[in-house]
């Protein structure tokens, strides 16, 4: 599978169901932003761990990490914990 080298960055919430810090949403970019802009922005985002998803204000996030890869770290983090749980 061909990797997509995609700038961006990865936030991280407490999901609002289950209250684990694993709610994740991506937000690709071309270029480095002012945290204050990423936290600006609502974003959709899913739980890793209870499934939940919904949208979310950046102002909440409990983390922001800027990333050369955030699809393929998130689905491998995903994958992971599936294959955990199975």
């Amino acid at each position: 599978m061909p990797s997509r080298e995609t700038q961006g960055y990865i936030l991280t919430f407490r999901c609002i169901n289950c209250g684990r810090h694993e709610a994740l949403a991506l937000y690709p970019t071309g270029s480095i932003e002012r945290e204050e802009e990423i936290r600006a922005r609502i974003y959709h985002v899913s739980c890793s761990s209870c499934g939940w998803n919904g949208d979310a204000c950046g102002v909440s996030a409990t983390n922001i990490s800027h990333s050369m890869e955030p699809e393929a770290r998130v689905h491998d983090r995903a994958f992971r914990k599936a294959a955990h749980s199975g």
